[in-house]
């Protein structure tokens, strides 16, 4: 049987970020060994973890990649927000957030996953204390009368080609699996998963005028429509709709659906020239009864799956993994002998990211039901409601942070400390 500190299931985003950043830890000449554990390869046009999808990287997170030495990888992918467009359809009031006016050279930067994934994992090539299954699947977990008496979990591997198994322990196991995560059904940790009857619809576009590093979040009668700047003068367009509008707009012609597009986002950036490949997905709220049992422990969309309208799911994930980097350096840092797999352990993590949860994901929600609804009295509101955030400082303000993540408390990694 093969031993290590971390047992890491799920190489996409979060898995992989998680496997550099605690692979970096380094206290007391203590480093810890972390195994990655993924079904798919990479370079595979299969992997849904590097699709065509692109992620909007809040400033706190950007500060977490420069922190792992990573962004200068990142940073030829990336195209920076300088600028925020708030708007509803067919209503007259908007927000505006700029760098600029909190001294920054951006608010957050844009990346796409397929070009990022390689990055990532050829860094994860560079650290001997990190070794990768792949392609392998963790096809089961030991028993808790097991995992109470060595301290430690422990997993069956089978091999995808040729179904070779072995085992692996570890004080800790990371279920990085994404939204349907297996790995939180072994552990028997329930997931709640509430829809929101809505579809998001993914694809890439061109426009007339430059988007000059402006992104747009607009609300429209069937959901919102968010366009992110992407390098190559490119839009990341993320079209929320219900199901039956959803697959009637997934069967129009690209020229149809270009006309569509425009007649719901508007004439901002002149014409819509160029759509590329589409794609969509159902759109639902899952949260977990609990983030952690028996030695493992959910990250990433295995421990919240939240709605794309504030792009924060993502950003969410990663400043999870600055905390828990926190939480263990602060256990090696200490010189005790504390297992940073126990309950102790992971319910103190639980305790320090709480807030952040409750706010982010209350936040996003709560921008989904108030955005969603036709109720007469609501749409005036809403209107209303964007024009005065953009003429307060102290309501824009706090929008800023949050979407910067800088509200509530921060990680060292967020901070640019190491």
């Amino acid at each position: 049987m093969k031993e290590f500190d971390v047992i890491i299931a799920g190489g996409g985003m979060v898995g992989a970020t998680a496997a550099l950043a605690l692979a970096k830890i380094n206290r007391r000449q203590r480093r810890l060994k972390i195994a990655l554990v993924e079904p798919i390869k990479v370079d595979s046009n299969a992997s849904p973890s590097f699709d065509e999808r692109a992620v909007a990287l809040s400033a706190s997170s950007v500060a977490i990649y420069k922190s792992l030495g990573l962004w200068s990888d990142l940073a030829p992918l990336a195209e920076a927000i300088s600028d925020i467009h708030i708007s509803e359809q067919s209503h007259f009031g908007f927000t505006r957030l700029s760098a600029k006016d909190y001294q920054l050279d951006a608010l957050g930067q844009v990346i796409p996953l397929n070009e990022t994934g390689p990055v990532l994992w050829n860094s994860i090539k560079k650290f001997e204390n990190i070794t990768v299954f792949c392609p392998n699947e963790i096809t089961k977990i030991n028993s808790k009368k097991e995992q109470q008496n060595n301290k430690k979990i422990t997993v069956q591997l089978d091999e995808i080609k040729n179904q070779k198994k072995q085992e692996l322990s570890a004080k800790l196991l990371i279920a990085a699996d994404g939204t349907f995560s297996n790995l939180a059904k072994m552990a028997e940790i329930k997931t709640e998963r509430t829809s929101y009857s809505q579809h998001a619809i993914i694809a890439n576009i061109s426009t007339e005028e430059s988007h000059a590093n402006k992104a747009f979040e607009r609300f429209t009668k069937e959901g919102p429509l968010a366009l992110l700047p992407l390098t190559r003068n490119r839009m990341s367009l993320v079209w929320c709709q219900n199901e039956a509008h959803c697959k009637e707009t997934m069967k129009l012609d690209d020229e149809a659906f270009k006309n569509e597009l425009q007649r719901s986002f508007g004439f901002r950036l002149g014409k819509i020239t160029r759509v590329g490949g589409r794609f969509s997905y159902p759109l639902a709220l899952h949260l977990p009864e609990n983030i952690y049992h028996d030695r493992t422990l959910l990250l990433g969309n295995s421990a919240h799956t939240l709605h794309p309208i504030a792009g924060q799911g993502f950003n969410l994930g990663l400043r999870d993994i600055a905390a828990l980097v926190d939480c263990i350096n602060d256990v090696l840092e200490s010189g005790e002998i504390i297992d940073f797999g126990d309950a102790v352990f992971l319910e103190g993590y639980k305790n320090k990211r709480d807030a952040d949860w409750q706010q982010t994901i209350g936040a996003t929600d709560s921008l989904v039901r108030l955005f969603s609804n036709e109720f007469f009295p609501l749409n005036s509101t809403r209107s209303k409601a964007l024009w005065i955030v953009d003429k307060i400082p102290f309501l824009k303000n706090k929008i800023a942070n949050s979407a910067m993540g800088f509200s509530g408390e921060s990680a060292k990694l967020t901070r640019g400390l190491k």
